[in-house]
């Protein structure tokens, strides 16, 4: 069953047809030669997707209309319950005995928690389905290729001197990298740029990269979880979480034999001073315990810079890890398909052994417990007794040597899988979009070949469709027409699906086959007035960089797509 057709049954709605228009483009041939090329696309679902997507946010939002009500009424009930006992409470002492105003208060305390019980989880549910809501109106939007309503989130540049990202509108706003990326950390949505900016394909890696979206686009419900916890353990809906974080903490070195030297010597000095106090609370020994106090207050400041960065770094290592261990408890408890792409790549989440969500938790633990910090009576009682500060910096830094081999892995796991996730979601919200084959053998035939070929940044009802073929390298294809016909955007079209295509990702083509190649492009040249370089000269070197990479080796052959030649100067001189 194709793509299109999953849709269908998912989403049950009359098809329509669609009328593509005519374009005119040239083959290579000893001559170009424009032709017609002519497609329709007859019972794409596409409106039918829609249509069930809307329904679906409908239902959605009809449910979160009656949350929103029960909500109102147990609040409501929360302050009733409240106002009644304090007036049943206060009837009661002035009527009856102390045990039964216990009694009454305790009734109604227990009611009023239970109150409060039942309305956090209603809040609980209802912000979870506004996440929801918000998330599946973004995927309309991203259907619709309606930009205003995409979120815009520390989006990727392209370098200056990029080969072709800039031209074919790779990152940015209303870019591919816009409209693909889904992910909720810093890392995975650089991690999608990075495929789609690759300079030199690897066919290995793409089709095991494509193999992983293929199994996520079936993956709905998979997805769709990781997304919705990914939103809940995000502050700021308009900001990324950053697993650097992490790694730095991980990166700061601490001098642990030193610690425990430290921490050992002080634990020893701390139960001789207790002893010495027993023993003179007894008459033994009187006030030998103060001198002993002195000198380990006296160590115990002296090695202050062991443990003087504990509580911020607590506090912070808290707050992140709390935000990341939903994420790795859900990826460590989905039942994986044995023997499945991605039960490959989540390998790491379900290993035998202590899973990764346990060691964060007890990292967790020790954070709440290294706050103690804050509070300076606390502080001061908790370090008499014993060397608190410095026994949990130790602590800490234990786990931090055991996480060093671990938290570096989890994190690229979930930086890979999201970036295949955004490209997955994209494969399901398009289901006429077809996986590309990416051949190997660089002799057969032909090195390029794409039927009914779109732009994926084009809605689909507006979407001019067309073939283009290239049976083997060392051709030069002229795409001729009148102004306004499409040529560039032809030109884009062809190099985005390539990206697309090395990126793992499907396409918007009925079919394309290609071999691994490295792109080129010459299209959105621009001039400098501060840098003295006219619109000319800025196309003369951007074609000797053309030049240059020809000349490269690298195995692969080049692809290069140049829009109007020499059009910063006149006729003749061209």
């Amino acid at each position: 069953m194709t793509t299109a057709a999953r849709a269908a049954n998912s989403y049950s709605e009359a098809s329509k047809t669609i009328r593509i228009p005519y374009l005119f483009v040239a083959r290579t041939m000893p001559f170009p030669l424009p032709f017609l090329m002519p497609f329709s696309m007859p019972d794409t679902k596409i409106d039918a997707f829609r249509a069930g997507l809307s329904r679906f946010i409908t239902r959605l939002e009809r449910r979160i209309g009656k949350l929103e009500a029960l909500n109102a009424r147990l609040s409501r009930l929360r302050i009733g319950i409240f106002l009644l006992g304090a007036a049943v409470v206060f009837l009661t002492q002035r009527s009856v005995d102390g045990a039964a105003v216990w009694v009454v208060a305790g009734v109604f305390l227990a009611a009023f928690s239970t109150a409060v019980y039942f309305h956090n989880r209603v809040i609980t549910s209802l912000r979870r389905h506004n996440i929801y809501v918000s998330i599946k109106r973004s995927h309309l939007a991203r259907i619709d290729r309606d930009w205003a309503k995409l979120p815009i989130t520390q989006l990727t540049e392209t370098p200056p001197d990029h080969p072709f990202g800039r031209d074919l509108n790779l990152t940015g706003p209303r870019s591919v990298h816009h409209l693909l990326d889904t992910s909720f950390t810093l890392e995975g949505s650089r991690r999608l740029s990075d495929w789609l900016l690759k300079v030199l394909p690897n066919t290995a890696e793409t089709l095991d990269r494509q193999t992983l979206v293929k199994e996520l686009v079936n993956l709905t419900p998979f997805r769709d979880r990781l997304s919705l916890l990914s939103a809940l353990v995000t502050r700021n809906p308009d900001e990324r979480w950053e697993g650097d974080v992490l790694l730095k903490w991980l990166n700061r070195n601490v001098e642990i034999g030193a610690l425990s030297r430290v921490l050992i010597g002080l634990s020893v000095m701390s139960v001789t001073t207790a002893i010495l106090l027993i023993l003179s609370l007894n008459g033994i020994l009187s006030g030998y315990w103060l001198l002993s106090l002195t000198i380990y207050a006296g160590v115990y400041l002296f090695n202050s810079k062991l443990y003087a960065h504990l509580f911020s770094e607590a506090e912070h290592l808290y707050f992140q890890l709390n935000r990341f261990r939903p994420i790795l408890q859900f990826l460590e408890s989905w039942r994986y398909k044995p023997g499945s792409r991605l039960a490959k790549h989540c390998a790491p989440f379900t290993e035998e052994g202590e899973p990764p969500s346990s060691y964060l938790r007890r990292i967790m633990w020790l954070s709440i417990a290294a706050s103690g910090q804050k509070n300076d009576v606390l502080r001061l009682v908790l370090n008499l007794i014993m060397p608190w500060e410095l026994l949990f910096t130790y602590l800490l830094s234990r786990y931090k040597e055991r996480l060093r081999s671990r938290l570096p892995l989890w994190l690229e796991t979930v930086r890979t899988l999201e970036a295949a996730n955004s490209l997955a979601t994209f494969g399901a919200l398009n289901p006429t979009y077809q996986f590309p084959k990416l051949l190997n053998d660089q002799d057969s035939t032909p090195a390029f070949s794409a039927e009914g070929l779109g732009h994926p940044l084009i809605a689909e009802d507006v979407s001019v469709r067309n073939s283009f073929t290239s049976e083997s390298s060392g051709k030069v294809a002229l795409v001729t027409g009148s102004n306004m016909s499409g040529k560039s955007t032809f030109l884009r079209t062809i190099g985005t699906s390539l990206v697309l295509a090395f990126a793992g990702s499907p396409v918007d083509a009925e079919s394309l086959v290609t071999h691994p190649v490295r792109l080129f492009s010459c299209m959105n040249v621009t001039d400098s007035v501060t840098d003295g370089i006219s619109y000319f000269y800025a196309e003369v070197k951007r074609l000797k960089k053309l030049l240059n990479e020809l000349e490269k080796e690298d195995g692969a052959p080049l692809f290069f797509l140049v829009d109007e030649i020499f059009r910063g100067t006149n006729n003749r001189e061209r």
